[in-house]
Order: C-alpha cells, then structure tokens, then sequence
C-alpha cells in the first residue's frame, strides 16, 4: 500500500481569546476553551496526525507552494497519511476498528460518521463552538441549516463538512448526441415521450446504436429517471436505498409502493423490448460505459453531465469531429411537471473527523476551522498568490504559464491542484472551483450556468440528505432496508426485461409493504420531523 508522510505546519487564524475573554497558557494550549491569537508566535510547536486519501487523479504532494505558505503561518506540525484512494476504505475499517485513529481522519462518508460516533470515537464540535466560529457560521446559515441538522448524531456535529463556495454546478441530467438529433433534424425533446420518439428515430437510421445506459447498474438507472419522470428511490450515490423526499408533500417515500413507480418500470421494459435500452444496463460499469459512450454506441447517457465535457466529448471527437453530447433541460412527464436534481450543495462523501483521544482538541478544531476563512480558502484552493496565480480586480486568475504547464492534462484543474495539494480532492475544505472553471471546457461552464438558471426557476433543486436515526432506529432501518433490497433486487430486472408480465406488479408492492416499507416510510418521517422542530 503507498504511503508517504508529510510534515506541514498548521495552526488557527482566528484570534479566540478575543472571542471567548480566554488566554492560552504558556504551552499554547488553550486556557478555559480558548486556544490564544492566530499566528505562531508564542505557541509550542505540536505535532497531529491526519489520515487522507489520495486521488487517482490528483497527486498529494510533499512539498508544494501551498505547504509552504502554510509553514510560514502556522505551527502545528501536521503529518499526512496519504492512502491511495483504492486502498482509503479498506484502511479506514481498519483503523476504526482497531481503535488507534490518527488525530484526524479525512475522507470518511457521513454514512460513517453516523456509524461510529454513537460509540463515542469522534469528538462532538459543538462542545468546542466557540472555536469554530467560521465553520459554524456555514453550516447554521439559513441556507445549510436544515441538511445540517439532518447530519447530526444523536444531536451532535461530530464532522468538518467540505462546503461549497463555488463550483462549476453539476447534476445527474440527461445529456444527448446533439449531431444525431442535428442529423434528421429532430428537435431537442422537451417531455420524456419526445425523448423516446428521438431515439426510436435514431435507432431507425443506425440500427447498431442503443438510445440509453448508465453506469453501476439497475438501482443506479432507475435512480437516474424515477424522480424527473414523477416519483423516486434510488438516488445517485445512495443507490440501495429506494426511499426519497417528496417536495410535493414534504415526507419520505418508499419509491417502488407509490403510484408513478409503475411509469419508470414501463418506460424501460418498453425500451428494452424495442432496443432502445442497452442490454447490458444490468451489469454496466462506468469503464463499459465510457467504452460505449466515446465509441459512439449510445445515444444519450443519463448521468453527471461534467462526464460530457471533460470525458465522453473529447473522445467521441477523436473517431468523429462533428460528434458531441449536450445537456438536456429536464423533461415534461406525463402531468406536465418538470423536475430534477442537481448534486447537493455540499459534500457528504468526504469529511473529516477528530479522535476523542487527541491531546490536542483545542489547537485542531482551530486549525479545521481556519480553512473556512476567507485566507484559508485562497491558500487551499489557490496555493500562494504570485505562483499560479495573480489576483485581477480581486478574483484569482490562473497564470498563463502555470495553464501552459498542464494543457496536455487529461484533466487540467486537477493536475494544477496537485501541485500544491488542494482543492476538493486535496486540503480545501471549503471549495472554489474557480481553477475548473478557468480550465474546463467551455460547454461545461456553460452547462454549469443552464443548471444554474433552472435552480433559480426551481425545476432543479440540489439533492436533499438522509436525516439521522438514533441508535434503535438504525438498526430498524437497515433491517427493513436489507429486506426490500433483496425483494427488489430479485424482482425488478424480470419487469424491465419482460420476463414478468406487468399484472404481477401489483404483487411485488404487496411484498414490498409486507417487508416493511410503510413503517421505514414512519421511522424516516419520525426522524426529518424532528430535524424540522
């Protein structure tokens, strides 16, 4: 397994002793909950560990601009842990279950977070508020409030979120081969029966051709369709579960036991029988995927619509220059309504949490929440001023010459951010995607601002979190959850492929209910009511 370590130094850029009316003491530990001024002066050098993965597309460096500009700051001697992404899981079981964290471990899902810190490994930030003024000021804004709360464990904040400042907006929409609509000039479909006439028309003229696919599977195509055309379950990223939040009635749904259920099941069996959906939908993974796609086999692709831009277009073009995927604006379903959603607006993949068992609760909570300061931003996502880049009217432009550097990049942003270890994929915890924006294609920044516009019109809406389930709640959830999923599972590809005939539906939703969706539908309501107040 790779593993490099790193000495950094970090420490907080907030004057708390001036927030709280407390002085550090001699050693520069904090003194009645306050940890002293923000720079290094007078504060003993510490030492903290920090376990990190290390993305496939993203080097974590060892020294770069922005451990230097970190260094020159601060004084607190971070060691990193650099796992690479393939082998983080595996590590993190391990580590958790051994009970020998490092001070700090980055990369850990909320789903985890939920998981291990009843058991009191974590330690509880709200105990330590007044230290963290930056982040809890984000994360207890109007805007973030409620999913916030809906983090919570038992009451407690136990994890530093990786928060948007601003981001190249994505979702998982549906995005089509433009030059094959362009070809027997088809209008760019509007409603979901438009979108099956075009691809049925297509399919006429390149028989070889299949209209749609997606990656990981059943669960994560149903996911990708059912809350657009009506109804829900299954969302991206949380494709095991088949429950959702219904705006229309502001309650948790079991997808497959709602009425509208029945039009996605249709809409595929359908485009499976007249050779629109690929036959492998079943057992597609993202690399089959991106063989079909850039070989030009599929027509469209419901999936994230940054894949267009930075992945499927730019290989498409090499076998055919006048090829090209664009994003669709959501479609009509069969009540005329519009809606889809766009990722959440922060991150729940990628947070990080603090051992109960650090001797330095303190200094840490000081140095996590300097990088919710408006220096910690720049210094995370940018590295040092005057290096790669200059500051133009206030905004951070890339230097020509750092842009020249990384041209031949598969993907230029991270390549950059490599460089000093930033970014989503690196330190940044609270992200500015301005270097994607100024390296990305166009058309993605493009589509970015589309996606934008509907947000703002209120067809597309970020994806909202789980709420949280105390301790006997959990357990009841993940029972009923691993019934339904083994019933569904078994059923659902018999449906699609005609093998079942649509009469036995009925039956599946009463199997469904006698498993248990009604009351998970209860214990998810009873949960978000109490997330409301």
């Amino acid at each position: 397994m790779k593993r490099k370590v790193t000495a950094m130094l970090l420490t907080a850029a907030v004057a708390m002793s001036a927030l709280t009316g407390c002085s550090g003491d001699g050693a520069g530990n904090a003194g009645g909950g306050s940890a002293g001024g923000g720079d290094a002066g007078g504060r003993e050098e510490i030492t903290v560990t920090m376990m990190l993965t290390e993305a496939a597309t993203q080097e974590q460096p060892e020294t770069s601009p922005l451990t230097e500009a970190i260094k020159e700051k601060f004084n607190i001697n971070l060691e990193l842990m650099i796992v690479p992404g393939a082998d983080y899981t595996t590590k993190k079981s391990t580590t958790l279950a051994s009970n020998s964290m490092p001070d700090i471990v980055s990369g850990m899902t909320i789903d985890e977070v939920k998981q291990y810190a009843p058991s009191g490994m974590f330690l509880n930030l709200d105990d330590y508020k007044e230290l963290a003024p930056d982040y809890y000021a984000l994360v207890e804004a109007e805007d973030r409030k409620m999913e916030t709360n809906k983090l919570r464990v038992n009451g407690g904040l136990y994890q530093f979120q990786k928060l948007a400042y601003y981001t190249v907006t994505n979702g998982p929409l549906l995005g089509m081969r433009m030059d094959l609509l362009e070809e027997q000039d088809i209008p760019v479909p509007s409603t979901w029966e438009e979108y099956y006439d075009a691809m049925l028309k297509i399919k006429e003229k390149h028989p070889d051709m299949y209209g749609l696919s997606t990656r990981n599977g059943t669960s994560y195509l149903i996911g990708a369709l059912a809350y657009p055309m009506g109804t829900g379950g299954f969302p991206l990223f949380n494709s095991t579960r088949g429950m959702y939040l219904e705006p229309k009635t502001d309650t948790y749904v079991y997808g497959p036991t709602s009425d509208g259920f029945v039009r996605v099941v249709e809409f595929l069996r359908q485009a499976y029988a007249d050779g629109i959906l690929d036959p492998d939908y079943a057992t597609m993974d993202k690399d089959t995927l991106f063989e079909k796609l850039s070989s030009g086999k599929l027509m469209s692709v419901y999936d994230n619509n940054s894949f267009m831009a930075r992945t499927y277009n730019p290989a498409l073009q090499e076998i055919d220059e006048n090829a090209y995927f664009d994003l669709v604006d959501p479609l009509a379903d069969e009540d005329g309504n519009v809606r889809a959603y766009q990722y959440a607006k922060d991150w729940t993949d990628n947070v990080a949490v603090i051992s109960v068992q650090t001797k330095y609760p303190e200094r840490i909570v000081e140095m996590m929440n300097w990088l919710y300061t408006d220096e910690g931003r720049m210094i995370s996502n940018y590295g040092k001023e005057g290096e790669l880049y200059d500051l133009v009217d206030g905004e951070p432009v890339i230097k020509q010459e750092a842009l020249d550097g990384v041209k031949d990049a598969s993907d230029p942003s991270t390549a950059l951010m490599g460089k000093f270890g930033g970014g989503l994929l690196g330190l940044a915890f609270y992200v500015d995607n301005g270097i994607e924006k100024q390296t990305s294609d166009p058309i993605l920044v493009e589509q970015g601002g589309r996606i934008d516009q509907l947000a703002q019109e209120g067809i597309i809406t970020p994806f909202p979190n789980y709420p949280s389930f105390t301790d006997e709640e959990q357990q009841k959830v993940t029972e009923i959850e691993q019934k339904l999923s083994n019933v569904f599972n078994q059923e659902i590809d018999g449906f699609i492929t005609g093998k079942k005939s649509m009469e036995e539906w009925p039956a599946l939703v009463e199997t469904l209910q006698s498993q248990g969706s009604q009351e998970l539908e209860s214990i998810f309501n009873a949960a978000y009511d109490r997330v409301k107040g």
